[in-house]
């Protein structure tokens, strides 16, 4: 998005003006025309973005076990982690400079095609190479929405839309999560994928007929096209991805498939570490647009914003990891009752959405949400904390329930915060900062706590054993067996270090 033409500190470049879609005065905003529709096509995208987010959690297994890859299944979500995290960063600036328009077909195209992709899939290989496609598209579906609507919505109005998108993720999450079991064990697991296409392929259509494309006379087209790669920062850009991708696979091996000593996983964070340096160096000399404006992690709102972003992500996705866990291990649940316990709860995340985005556009208390927010999901995860083996049954239901209403509260109460700090033209690549700091918290949450419980089980488990004859022989899940044959027998394990807890939302 180009500078605003209305604001009087930055007159419009005749020759690249576009047409503003926020006016001054909120009093008198009217909705831009095809406005409903552009709403219906991005929020086709939100839902896409939370059902696909959560859809291979309770897939993962099943699909595994078809392509005899149980040791690899983790992939499956950890490929597409580690592509819309490196990835997302780059929708804010890349539709600043080549417009909303492009940038989303660019991801609804490549989120499609990723999709089709893992439903034809014949080999594990495929299937994590499409799902590692999905990832750059789906990176991009809530990042454009978020930027779409900053264009069209005045801020003191735009938190009730922001809510319904939230509230709309929410529920695509719920769908995936409680619906994925379900298709998979029915219709088969490559359709959790492919009824996705549909969804796609519509909110693409809508798009290319509504959403407003930039306006040029036809003889600055060329030289504007030359002028406009010019401002793309493509070392920035690089680096930030290497960087990323790098410091994720190191944090998605350690600890999972790898010690956290290994050599590859050390060298993959410190790696990360220079790499992301590199990065804030060229944007420090770039004369390009850079990805990220250093600006923006200076002074004392915008560094304290994001702090609280990264410890939302993840104390939202550590409890998000852990609670079915300890459903499974503790009270000894299947998986798909494992589940089920969280479906209620979890829709107390898009109704504290819904309250957030209320309270923002008649009061603008953007401090206390955030205050609010956090403060319950510290309580909830309290609660949490006290449940027991042997416990009251409406405790596992009830307890739950305040960690995602505060989740729902404090994330667009953040979100707001962080561009409400910074002028109109840079809302585009804020929010997706925003997105970005906040993916990262949630791969540090699950990461570490995962090591926590890990540490703790090898420390725990040789007392607990204590007595037990071949207590290190743990089976794993067993190969499905030839006709006429019988199963190999379990591998002795010697060493409690070598037990290991799979992370299924890496």
């Amino acid at each position: 998005m180009l500078p605003n033409p209305n604001d009087a500190e930055n007159p419009p470049d005749p020759a690249t003006e576009e047409q503003p879609l926020l006016p001054l005065d909120p009093d008198s905003w009217k909705p831009p025309k095809g406005f409903l529709w552009i709403e219906v096509a991005i929020f086709a995208n939100v839902f896409l973005s939370g059902f696909d987010g959560t859809i291979t959690a309770s897939t993962y297994a099943l699909i595994s076990s078809e392509f005899r890859a149980a040791n690899t299944s983790s992939w499956l979500t950890t490929s597409y982690l580690i592509t819309s995290t490196a990835f997302q960063p780059l929708y804010g600036r890349f539709s600043d400079i080549f417009g909303r328009r492009t940038c989303f077909f660019t991801s609804t195209i490549t989120f499609l095609l990723g999709c089709l992709g893992c439903a034809v899939a014949r080999d594990v290989i495929f299937l994590n190479l499409m799902r590692a496609l999905t990832g750059i598209g789906g990176g991009g579906l809530m990042t454009m929405a978020t930027i779409i609507n900053s264009d069209m919505i005045p801020f003191q109005r735009r938190g009730m839309y922001q809510a319904a998108q939230n509230v709309l993720h929410g529920f695509g999450s719920i769908c995936g999560a409680s619906l994925g079991g379900s298709i998979a064990n029915t219709i088969g697991w490559r359709w959790c994928f492919l009824l996705q296409v549909p969804v796609s392929i519509f909110a693409l259509f809508v798009g290319r007929v509504v959403i407003p494309r930039r306006e040029r006379p036809a003889s600055e087209e060329v030289g504007l096209k030359v002028s406009v790669w010019k401002q793309v920062d493509l070392t920035g850009a690089l680096l930030l991805i290497l960087g990323l991708s790098v410091q994720l696979v190191g944090l998605s091996l350690g600890g999972n498939e790898l010690p956290w000593s290994n050599i590859w996983v050390i060298t993959s964070l410190v790696g990360s570490v220079v790499l992301l340096g590199l990065f804030l160096l060229v944007e420090a000399k770039t004369s390009a647009i850079p990805v990220i404006p250093l600006r923006m992690l200076q002074g004392v709102l915008p560094v304290s914003t994001q702090i609280a972003n990264i410890c939302v992500g993840m104390a939202a996705y550590a409890f998000l990891f852990n609670l079915p866990l300890f459903f499974q291990v503790v009270l000894l649940d299947s998986a798909s009752k494992a589940g089920a316990r969280l479906v209620i709860p979890s829709l107390a995340t898009p109704v504290g959405g819904l309250v957030s985005g209320i309270i923002m556009s008649r009061y603008g208390k953007l401090s206390y949400l955030m205050r609010a927010g956090a403060i319950l999901m510290f309580l909830g995860n309290l609660l949490v904390v006290a449940l027991q083996f042997h416990d009251a049954a409406w405790k596992y239901f009830v307890y739950v329930i305040p960690a995602n209403l505060g989740q729902g509260v404090v994330y667009p109460a953040i979100l707001f915060t962080f561009l409400a700090a910074f002028g109109h033209d840079d809302h585009a690549v804020s929010a997706s900062t925003v997105y970005l700091i906040r993916s990262l918290g949630t791969v540090y949450g699950v990461a570490i706590t995962s090591t926590i419980v890990q540490n703790h089980l090898a420390r725990a488990l040789p007392g607990a054993l204590h007595g037990v004859p071949n207590k290190w022989k743990v089976p794993p899940r067993p190969p499905k067996p030839s006709p006429g044959t019988s199963p190999p027998p379990p591998p002795p394990i010697s060493n409690p270090q070598d037990i290991t807890i799979q992370r299924p939302y890496l």
